[in-house]
């Protein structure tokens, strides 16, 4: 009981909280960002897939940007 109290009381209790506050976030934010460019990136891919399925002759960039 008392590890608790020291750590919501505590200067550095307070700041170890915050850190591990600020982990989460970062942690849900870059899972959030990375899912959408895999997403985007997907349906980029698909779309560029589908044209070229639609008209064989034209030649297609195959190159990935980052």
């Amino acid at each position: 009981m008392g590890a608790l109290v020291d750590l919501f009381t505590s200067f550095s209790g307070l700041l170890s909280l915050a850190v591990i506050g600020f982990m989460l976030l970062m942690a849900v934010f870059l899972f959030r960002w990375v899912g959408n460019n895999v997403r985007k990136s997907l349906a980029e891919q698909e779309r560029r897939t589908q044209g070229s399925k639609s008209s064989p002759d034209k030649q297609t960039d195959t190159a990935v940007s980052l």
